[in-house]
C-alpha cells in the first residue's frame, strides 16, 4: 500500500518540476528582442547620455535602467530595459546584458564599456561612447545637407528636360511639318530623341532601373563594393572626401578605445570593424598585422601615405615620443573633421555650378531648337 502511494507522490513531483520547466521556459522567450530590436541612433545617445548622468550621480545600475524604462520617448525599447535590469538584478554587469541585445549594441560598444567596468570609469566610458555617436550623427547630417540642394537640383532638372523632350518638341514638331518650314540640324536632332524617348523609354527605364539594381548588388558583396569603391578613389575630389570620412572613423573608434583602457595592439582589431570604406579597412587589417608583428605604429603609416596623410602620422609620431597617443589621437580626429567639412564643402561648392550650368545650357539649347524655325518663318513672312 505504501508502494501504491509512494509512486503517485514521485509522479506529482515530476509533473510540478515539468510544469516549472515550461513555465521558465517561457519566460525567457524574447518578443520582439534580441537582433530584432534596432535602437534609432538619436535614442541611442539619448540612452548613453542619460546612463552616464544618472550613474556619475549616484544612482544604482539597476534604478538607472527602470527609470530609462519608464520615459515616454524610450517606451518601444521597454522590453529590452526590462531584460537588461533582470540580468543587472540578478549579478550580471552591463556589457553582459548589452551583449544578449546584439542587435541593438554593436560589439564595439560592448567592448569599451566591458573595459570601462573593469577600470571603473563607466560613466566615462558611456560619456565618450555617446560623444562618438553625435560626431557622427552630425558629420552625416552635415553631408546630407549639403547634397540635398544638388540632389533637388538635379531631379528637378531631369524631369523639366523629360517633359520638354516628351510633350513640347512633339507639339512644335507638329506645327512646323505642317507650314513645310525647313528645320535647322539641332531642331532635327531634338525631334529625333523626343520621338526615341517616346517609343523606347519604357526600355530607357527599365534599362536605368537595372543599372541601379545591378550597382546596389554589387555593392552589397564585399568583392563588388570593394570594386565600386577601388573607382571612386580614383575621383580626385571624391578621393580626398571618402577617405577623409573613413579616416575619421578610424581615429573616433581607435581613441575612444584607447582613452576606455584598450592598448594599441588590443583596439586595431576591434577598431577596423567601424570604418564603412572597405579600402581603409583593408589597410588598416594590414596595420595590426604588423602591429602584431612588433613594428611601430607611425612607421607602418608612413608605408601607406595614400591613405593616411602626413599630418596624421606626424601626430602620431609626437604621440609616440611623448607617450601621449591617446590624446594624439583626440587632435586627429578634430583635424579629421574639420577636413570632413572642407571636402565636403569644396564637392558640393564643385558640384552645383557644374549642375546649374549645365542645365541652364540643357533648357537654353532645347528653346534655341523650338524657337529657331519659328524666326526663319517669320523672316521669310516679312
Amino acid at each position: 500500500m505504501s508502494a501504491s502511494i509512494a509512486v503517485p507522490r514521485k509522479t506529482q513531483k515530476q509533473k510540478k518540476q515539468g510544469l516549472e520547466g515550461l513555465l521558465q521556459t517561457l519566460s525567457e522567450i524574447k518578443i520582439g528582442g534580441g537582433a530584432a530590436t534596432k535602437i534609432r541612433r538619436k535614442d541611442l545617445v539619448y540612452i548613453y547620455r542619460n546612463l552616464a548622468t544618472l550613474l556619475s550621480n549616484g544612482l544604482s545600475l539597476a534604478k538607472t535602467l527602470e527609470t530609462l524604462r519608464e520615459e515616454k520617448s524610450l517606451k518601444r525599447y521597454r522590453g529590452l530595459f526590462d531584460s537588461m535590469a533582470r540580468h543587472v538584478t540578478n549579478g550580471s554587469t552591463l556589457s553582459a546584458a548589452m551583449s544578449e541585445w546584439p542587435g541593438s549594441f554593436t560589439e564595439i560598444m560592448i567592448n569599451q564599456i566591458r573595459i570601462g567596468e573593469r577600470s571603473g570609469s563607466l560613466s566615462d566610458t558611456i560619456t565618450r561612447i555617446a560623444s562618438q555617436l553625435e560626431n557622427g550623427a552630425n558629420i552625416r547630417s552635415a553631408i546630407v545637407k549639403k547634397l540635398t540642394y544638388p540632389c533637388l537640383l538635379a531631379t528637378a532638372g531631369t524631369g523639366a528636360l523629360t517633359f520638354m523632350l516628351l510633350y513640347v518638341v512633339p507639339t512644335f514638331e507638329q506645327m512646323y511639318s505642317e507650314s513645310g518650314a525647313e528645320l535647322p540640324a539641332i531642331t532635327q536632332f531634338l525631334i529625333e530623341v523626343g520621338s526615341f524617348l517616346t517609343t523606347y523609354g519604357w526600355a530607357v527605364g527599365l534599362g536605368i532601373v537595372g543599372v541601379a539594381a545591378t550597382l546596389v548588388s554589387l555593392w552589397k558583396q564585399p568583392g563588388g563594393r570593394l570594386a565600386l569603391e577601388s573607382i571612386a578613389f580614383k575621383i580626385p575630389i571624391l578621393e580626398d572626401w571618402l577617405r577623409s570620412i573613413a579616416l575619421l572613423q578610424f581615429t573616433d573608434v581607435l581613441g575612444n578605445l584607447m582613452e576606455s583602457g584598450f592598448n594599441l595592439a588590443d583596439a586595431l582589431p576591434h577598431t577596423s570593424k567601424g570604418i564603412s570604406s572597405l579600402v581603409v579597412r583593408s589597410s588598416v587589417e594590414e596595420l595590426q598585422s604588423a602591429i602584431l608583428r612588433g613594428e611601430r605604429f607611425s612607421r607602418e603609416l608612413e608605408k601607406r601615405s595614400d591613405i593616411f596623410p602626413p599630418v596624421v602620422t606626424q601626430l602620431v609620431i609626437i604621440g609616440e615620443r611623448t607617450g601621449t597617443l591617446p590624446n594624439a589621437t583626440k587632435q586627429i580626429r578634430q583635424h579629421m573633421r574639420r577636413e570632413v567639412e572642407r571636402y565636403t564643402a569644396l564637392l558640393t561648392g564643385s558640384i552645383e555650378p557644374v549642375m546649374t550650368i549645365g542645365l541652364a545650357i540643357s533648357i537654353g539649347g532645347i528653346l534655341l531648337a523650338v524657337y529657331l524655325p519659328m524666326f526663319d518663318m517669320i523672316g521669310a513672312m516679312n
